[in-house]
Formats: structure tokens, C-alpha cells, sequence
């Protein structure tokens, strides 16, 4: 008795779960007489020059007095980011702001460092280049210079790609009726499948080892390389009779 028992709740969903399933029919089965399924896809790429500037630089110091770091940081982090927002045409933002302790290998001598970075972009890319190396003269190091491409740039190429694969769809359906001797075709249940925009790096260094380098430098010069974009589109479409 026990065993029939356990059974039943089973026995009871199956019995329940079976008439749900049953309603779930092949759309092909209920086609009109004449209609044809088609499943295509389409690819559109389109190599496209980068057009937006990234510099990442920061401001890095070391003394024994905490005090002294963080004083240090606010007074040239302030003068750095007002240069930036009295410079046109560039976006700025800070970035993480950290003093920690750390302790000289060859003394033992216990010292505070701190480092605070800063962000620059502008689609302006000489701009960016010339605020770059006054911010280096001020005693920022650059971390990053890179080139990519604008979200506003990727946009409008993604949705000129789109029209373009959708054209190529129907074409290719239309040319599937055709050779199947049909009226004409109509898509169906489209899907766009757009790649993301890869972020270039163009210059990487060292902030550490850049922070030794007395010498006068010079503004730092970058060459804007391309970005390739892809854009999926898979349909199902209808064959008219």
C-alpha cells in the first residue's frame, strides 16, 4: 500500500501535464496549403577608423608623512582637472583615489604612497595630445593612450548594417520563392545579433617607471587604427503560394 501511495503524485502530474503538452503543434503542420517555411541568415561587417581619444593619466607620491601625500594629490589633482575643464571639446573624470603604507626593501623604512588617476576623451584628438603633455609637465604619468570608437559612431554604423542585412534577407527569400515557384516571400520573427565595440589600446606604460623620467617631455602623439563591426540577422520567412 505504501508503494502505490508514493506513485500517485506522479502518476496525477503526468496525467495533468499531458494534455498541455499536446495543444504545442509544428507551425509547419498548420501551414495553409501552398506555404513554405524558410530559415536565413545574413552578415553585415564594416571596418570603420576609430574616431574617439582615451588618455588615462595619474598623479603618484611618496613620503613618509600621510599628510604630505594627500596634500600633495589634492593640490596637483586640482590643478589637473581644471585645466581639463577649461579645455574645450574634452570630456574629464577622476578615477580611484588610494594612499597605502609600504616599506622600502633595502632600508626597511615604513613610508606612505598615494595615486589618484584622471580620465580624458574627446573625439577631438589633438586636443586630447595637447592636454595630455600639460598634464605630464604638472607631474601626471601616463598609464594609457588609446583609440576607439565613439558609442554615438557605433550606433549609426550598426544601424546602417542592420538595413543593409534586412535588405539582404528579403532578397534571398524573394529569390527562394522564385526558385520554388512562389508569389512572393514575407519575414518573420527577425533577429538582430549586433557585436560589441572592442576597446583599442594604442599606447600602454608603466606608471611606476614613468615616474622617474625627469627629462622634459615632449606631448605624446597617437595614430587612430580600426575597429571592425559585425552584425548577425537570422528570419524565418514565409513562402506565398
Amino acid at each position: 500500500m505504501k508503494h502505490l501511495i508514493r506513485t500517485l503524485p506522479a502518476l496525477a502530474l503526468l496525467a495533468f501535464s499531458t494534455p498541455a503538452g499536446a495543444q504545442v503543434q509544428d507551425p509547419i503542420l498548420t501551414l495553409p496549403d501552398g506555404q513554405v517555411i524558410l530559415n536565413i541568415s545574413a552578415e553585415e561587417r564594416k571596418e570603420v577608423e576609430q574616431d574617439l581619444l582615451v588618455g588615462t593619466l595619474s598623479y603618484i607620491v611618496t613620503d613618509r608623512d600621510s599628510g604630505q601625500v594627500q596634500n600633495k594629490i589634492n593640490t596637483v589633482m586640482a590643478r589637473a582637472v581644471k585645466a581639463a575643464k577649461d579645455t574645450e571639446n574634452i570630456k574629464v573624470n577622476t578615477g580611484a583615489y588610494r594612499v597605502y603604507e609600504i616599506t622600502d626593501q633595502r632600508s626597511k623604512e615604513t613610508k606612505w604612497r598615494g595615486q589618484q588617476s584622471l580620465t580624458i576623451k574627446s573625439m577631438d584628438s589633438d586636443t586630447v595630445l595637447e592636454l595630455s603633455g600639460k598634464l605630464q609637465k604638472m607631474g601626471l604619468t601616463m598609464n594609457g593612450l588609446n583609440y576607439t570608437l565613439a558609442p554615438e559612431t557605433a550606433i549609426d554604423v550598426q544601424d546602417s548594417l542592420m538595413e543593409a542585412a534586412l535588405k539582404q534577407l528579403q532578397d534571398r527569400a524573394n529569390r527562394a520563392a522564385k526558385a520554388l515557384g512562389k508569389s512572393g516571400a514575407e519575414l518573420r520573427e527577425v533577429n538582430v545579433n549586433s557585436s560589441g565595440v572592442p576597446y583599442q589600446p594604442m599606447m600602454r606604460a608603466s606608471a611606476m617607471k614613468m615616474e622617474m623620467a625627469a627629462a622634459p617631455m615632449a606631448a605624446p602623439v597617437a595614430a587612430a587604427g580600426e575597429t571592425t563591426l559585425t552584425l548577425n540577422v537570422n528570419a524565418r520567412a514565409i513562402l506565398k503560394p
